[in-house]
């Protein structure tokens, strides 16, 4: 451990059981910083000898660590189990000779995740140096996009030591620059200043202009939470080699990150909710659908901003994601038309010969009925 960590002050406030926690997951970790993430696998490797410790204390250690941005959880494999990264795994340990992870990475799809190699890289681009905008801003070209430092298409993996944050403008600039040549950085750059201004102008405002779901917070309240999962009513119904300190090079290492942007992990859910809603109907319905980021999340929030409820229109985005059918204005329409028609009982009365009556002949109907009921009632009594 270096000398500084014991002068930490994010981790000075922390309970000394959660600090001595953060240290164990040096050595629980693989040689990427990815470990299993349950609390009974912790309290049996790191504090197996601790009769005083639960296992309903562990996870609340585990917590700690969550929450300060220290550790990130997430669902992994095809088995999903609960996982999770040490962000700066890297940046505390040199590998000597690192070994492949045998242990899946947290999906890049999911926004969470390329948010938390943001902070991990400082919000700063590491192929032109530049600011990365924390909010998403007009100009696409400014915004975060995740570059693969060894191409997949060259069989680099998506695991954290391959993947380093970029603008998505220097992203593909990378991608188009022939091998060997110098990277330059785009002139769509232009205006990045600007953009960044924005952002942060709009982070200050966030929490006077947006409201936050106080049920949303489970994302990052509970251990085992799952950032590949339903997004419903407002919640998310959202591990092993041995990490070596040395001294040699280390294969594929990203440029080194720029200083931690200090913000907890559970700041995450101060995200605004047209965000958060996009997030997670991609999230479900991406995949084999040419969705736009963009344009759903455009669409959502102008829905948001006419008073539409939110538990409402995730149904009515459910319909239009398992339709396949494109997210716009006029498909949420008729996808809001179907849920309230399917929600409405009907005003047709059914005669026995199984012939409906509409308008007013089924209101005259329905009416005699009634009186035909309570007149039996009336006989029986």
């Amino acid at each position: 451990m270096k000398p500084e960590f014991w002068e930490d002050e994010l981790l000075g406030v922390m309970p000394r059981d959660a600090r001595l926690l953060f240290i164990a997951t040096f050595n629980m970790a693989d040689d990427e910083g990815i470990l299993r993430w349950t609390p009974a696998y912790i309290k049996a490797q790191a504090f197996m000898y601790d009769d005083d410790l639960t296992i309903g204390d562990v996870g609340k250690l585990m917590q700690c660590l969550t929450d300060s941005g220290l550790v990130f959880p997430f669902i992994g494999g095809v088995a999903r189990q609960q996982m999770a990264v040490v962000v700066n795994f890297r940046k505390h340990q040199k590998i000597n000779r690192p070994q492949k992870s045998k242990l899946p990475p947290p999906s890049l799809g999911n926004y969470k995740v390329r948010e938390m190699y943001a902070r991990r890289d400082g919000w700063t681009c590491q192929l032109c140096g530049g600011g990365i905008p924390q909010r998403p801003v007009s100009n696409d070209s400014h915004n975060l996009s995740i570059d693969h430092i060894r191409p997949v298409s060259a069989g680099g993996s998506d695991h954290p030591s391959n993947v380093r944050a970029a603008h998505q403008a220097c992203n593909k600039s990378r991608r188009d620059t022939p091998d060997g040549e110098e990277f330059i950085p785009p002139r769509s750059l232009a205006g990045l200043e600007a953009s960044l201004n924005d952002a942060l102008n709009r982070s200050r405002n966030h929490s006077v202009n947006d409201s936050v779901n106080e049920s949303d917070a489970e994302f990052n309240s509970e251990p085992q939470t799952d950032t590949d999962s339903e997004f419903s009513s407002l919640n998310h119904s959202l591990t092993e080699g041995k990490g070596r300190e040395g001294k040699g090079r280390e294969g594929n290492t990203p440029l080194p990150p720029g200083e931690p942007s200090g913000q907890p992990a559970v700041a995450q859910t101060e995200r605004a909710l047209p965000d958060r809603m996009t997030d997670a109907f991609l999230e479900r319905f991406a995949r084999g659908n040419s969705y736009k980021r963009r344009q759903v999340r455009t669409t959502i929030a102008d829905a948001l901003a006419n008073d539409t409820d939110s538990s409402e229109l995730w149904r009515a985005l459910e319909r239009l994601g398992e339709t396949s059918k494109p997210v716009t204005a006029n498909t949420l329409q008729f996808a809001f038309s179907d849920i309230r028609r399917a929600s409405q009982p009907s005003n047709v009365i059914a005669l026995s010969s199984g012939q409906p009556l509409s308008g007013t002949d089924a209101k005259v109907a329905g009416w005699a009925a009634i009186a035909a009921q309570l007149a039996e009632q009336g006989d029986s009594a």
